[in-house]
Formats: structure tokens, sequence, C-alpha cells
């Protein structure tokens, strides 16, 4: 009883600048999963589902974005208010993905650790893809490849996370 049957996994991989992402979210990363037993396992569970299910929907909810974004900048309209709209989901994506590593601290299952290890990936992704789009937004130019990309590999993440729960 009470015995983890999570085996450490190596750290993630950071830049060899780490100081490049904020303390907060390296802490975030670098802390291992499972160390913490639940007095409410399944109070738990349902918010670390949800917050699976919540960050799968916003990341899922970028592409629509884009596309509008992609339109009106071939039209020669004005990207502004998509371009507030985008950049708000990703922040929240962000929040989502704090969230998530930070209910791994719990000893959902033997697995934590490796869906952790997983989030960590999409957050530094992400992490990576807000500050290429503070320098789009700057310009008020989209490259809509690189972002669909970039989206890509986060759905990838989230899509592995909600099917691995």
């Amino acid at each position: 009883m009470g015995q983890c049957l999570c085996k450490p996994s190596p750290l993630p991989y950071l830049p060899h600048n780490e100081q490049f992402f904020p303390t907060q979210m390296t802490e975030l990363i670098l802390a291992p999963a499972g160390q913490l037993i639940p007095e409410d396992s399944g109070a738990i569970d349902i918010k670390y589902m949800a917050a699976i299910n919540d960050l799968f929907n916003t990341v899922n909810g970028l592409y629509d974005k884009l596309e509008e974004i992609d339109k009106l900048q071939k039209d020669g309209k004005s990207i502004k208010k998509p371009t507030r709209a985008f950049c708000k989901a990703l922040k929240e994506i962000g929040e989502l993905y704090a969230r998530f590593l930070r209910l791994s601290d719990y000893a959902i299952d033997e697995y934590v650790q490796v869906r952790k290890d997983k989030a960590c990936d999409g957050y530094q992704h992400w992490f990576l893809m807000k500050e290429a789009m503070k320098v789009l937004a700057k310009g008020n130019v989209f490259i809509v490849e690189d972002l669909k990309k970039r989206i890509d590999h986060q759905f990838t993440v989230t899509q592995k996370l909600f099917h691995d729960f």
C-alpha cells in the first residue's frame, strides 16, 4: 500500500540556455510527477482529466482562429480582432499546461510521469510559439504555414495526453 510504481524518467530536454524560460515554468517542468498522494483521488482525477480536455479543446480551437486570420490577411483586411482572439487562446493554453503540470504532482496512476513528460514538451513548444507570436503580432503579419506547424505539434501532444489517460 502506498507503493509508487512510477519510475523516474530523465529530465525533460531544455535548450542549452535554460534562462530562456521563466523560472516558474522551469520549476514546473523539472518537478518530478507523482510525488503527492491525494486525499480525495476522485476529485484530483476529475480535475486532471478536465485539464486534459480543456487543453485539447483550446488547442483544437486555434485552427479556426488561424484560418480566420489567414482568410482576412489574404483579403487585405484587418486581422487585429482575430489576432487578439488567437493570442488570448494562446495565453489560455499556457495556463492550462501549468494547471496540468501542477496536477501531475499527484500520484494519479503509474503513467503520470510519462504524460507529464509529453506535456512538458508541449509546454516548451507553446512558450516558443507564444514568443514568436509577440513578434508577429507587432508586425501585424502572420506566417500561417509556420504557425500551423506549431499548432500541429500542440495538437499531437494534447491528443496523446487525451488518449493516454
